[in-house]
């Protein structure tokens, strides 16, 4: 078991002098007092859209958020991130008005009563701007939708999430090739016009970002429906996620495929993405636990591919992990993103729960203090973008890409971990 020692009190450990000087290791409480002030004061309820209902994505230059058009994508995190504040009893009941909000207009705004699915963009007051259909936003309505479930008790939320996975599978499915198609019109016609922007991957393609999110999404569907279908889907995506998507030659995986899953050789494909790998590690693990899967039988997939962005993406200077670089090489982005550190943390913790070495342990601890010290915002929220030192690269700390869904779910699961270790 790892043993956590709390040398100083948790006042002195927060400041950012004691944490750069301290070789002592994260606590529970140092994860929720972190979880309260960076997030839970800075979105609740300031993010709320009091007005027309869902959130406010971005902050005007004085630091307030500010009124605009609203992505898919960020609603529902958003959704889930409330939903799960309320369910851990965390100003459960701010939290549950602003899960309420977001959870209306959702079904008010996005959903396609017509077709099924939900669209991409709506202007403030809800009106579509962009009626597009794809699967990685529509991954985390899902995914949203079962916490919310979860949260308030009431039945409809986890009904409208197998729905949506029902649309789904008669939609997106793919029966000749697996997986899932990824961009439609919104009448669920695929994008096939590859002078168009995609919104994840090139258009016409499947990518690994998104069925590791479907991954996510599936997961937390099965363990509250027990739907024999879901599980089935959930063992195809783990096999896409370990095998179908990984280089053929490094245990790294690539993000962009053919629809027959044959390999996009170009040099932008052509890397390795550390934050999603180690992100990829856990909520593998944690999907295979949802099926009822032993985890030892995924213990060297995981260290293999953690290894990896151990070895060519973890920066042993400063500690934090790089955002990408070329297969086999060092990396050659050493840019540091909020995300990449919120997926390292729970992974490497993870992995030294799973197997017990010190190197997971001390990559976890190294992580922690790195967001500790230059990730948190005084004035709340997560500096999005550093350098390898952890100077400011790009000064948001809320966009339609950037809400409290990575930060906040590290922080909680850290936290739990933790307890776990020291009983």
């Amino acid at each position: 078991m790892l043993r956590f020692f709390c040398l100083v009190s948790l006042a002195v450990l927060v400041s950012e002098s004691t944490l750069a000087q301290s070789q002592s290791d994260p606590t529970p409480e140092q994860c929720r007092a972190l979880l309260q002030t960076s997030l839970v004061q800075f979105y609740l309820p300031h993010s709320i859209d009091r007005e027309f209902g869902g959130y406010h994505e971005e902050l005007d230059q004085a630091g307030s958020f500010k009124p605009g058009s609203k992505f898919l994508t960020l609603q529902a995190r958003q959704l889930w991130f409330f939903s799960t504040l309320a369910l851990h009893g965390i100003e459960t009941e701010a939290s549950i008005v602003a899960a309420n909000t977001g959870y209306e207009f959702l079904r008010e705004h996005f959903l396609d009563r017509e077709h099924g699915g939900y669209f991409l963009k709506t202007q403030l007051d809800g009106t579509s701007l962009d009626t597009h259909k794809h699967v990685y936003p529509n991954a985390f309505v899902i995914y949203g939708l079962v916490e919310y479930h979860r949260a308030t008790g009431r039945t409809e939320p986890l009904e409208q999430a197998m729905e949506l996975f029902d649309v789904l599978e008669a939609k997106a499915y793919d029966r000749s090739q697996g997986g899932y198609r990824e961009y439609f019109h919104a009448d669920w016609r695929p994008v096939t016009d590859t002078t168009q922007p995609g919104i994840v991957g090139t258009v016409g393609t499947k990518t690994y970002n998104s069925h590791l999110h479907l991954l996510e999404a599936f997961a937390q569907l099965y363990r509250e429906t027990k739907s024999e279908l879901v599980g089935r889907r959930i063992g195809e995506l783990i096999t896409i996620n370990t095998t179908t998507v990984k280089n053929p030659w490094l245990p790294c995986n690539l993000d962009g495929w053919n629809e027959d899953w044959t390999m996009i050789r170009t040099d932008r494909n052509l890397r390795a993405s550390y934050g999603h790998d180690v992100e990829c590690s856990w909520l593998v693990l944690d999907a295979a636990e949802a099926l009822g899967r032993p985890s030892a039988t995924l213990r060297s997939w995981a260290e293999a591919i953690c290894g990896y962005s151990l070895k060519h993406g973890y920066d042993q200077e400063h500690g934090g992990f790089y955002y990408s670089g070329p297969l086999g090489k060092a990396s050659d982005d050493q840019k540091k993103e909020w995300w990449t550190q919120s997926e390292a943390l729970v992974a490497m913790l993870t992995m030294y729960r799973l197997t017990g070495k010190k190197k997971y342990a001390d990559a976890f601890r190294r992580t922690f203090q790195f967001v500790s010290d230059h990730h948190i915002h005084p004035d709340g929220g997560w500096r999005a973008t550093l350098n390898a030192a952890g100077v400011e690269l790009n000064g948001s700390r809320s966009s339609m890409w950037q809400g409290a869904y990575h930060n906040g779910r590290a922080l909680l699961m850290c936290e739990k971990l933790l307890r776990e270790s020291n009983e």
